[in-house]
């Protein structure tokens, strides 16, 4: 994983409710930006359902951070408007929760951390 200023996000239909898609974002870039990403995130996926605490953290040697957002969100968007959010957005397969306790929260600071 890039230790660069970045989007990361993957999305899949929630195991919950067959109607929300369940959503992963990591960002990684300075903290006032992480704040304005975030924000833009929220507004385009709003009405946000139900949301799972964020995992933050320092990316080694680059002097960013990072955040991971999880949320659950009933509006259906298409792939593209999610580069909105920033210049720097990817699709990341490997963002999905792990169905162990700080499995993916682990896996970030395994790549980003260290």
């Amino acid at each position: 994983m890039d230790k660069e200023r970045q989007v990361r996000y993957n999305s899949r239909r929630s195991s919950l409710n067959e109607t929300n898609n369940e959503w992963w974002f990591l960002i990684i870039n300075q903290n006032r930006e992480i704040i304005d990403i975030q924000q833009k995130i929220y507004t385009l996926l709003a009405p946000i359902i139900e949301e799972s605490p964020s995992f933050e953290g320092v990316v080694k040697g680059s002097g960013l951070r990072y955040k991971l957002l999880n949320f659950e969100s009933s509006k259906k968007i298409e792939p593209w408007e999610v580069s909105s959010v920033y210049r720097n957005v990817f699709k990341d397969l490997k963002l999905y929760d792990r169905g162990t306790k700080d499995g993916l929260s682990n896996l970030l600071a395994d790549h980003l951390e260290s």
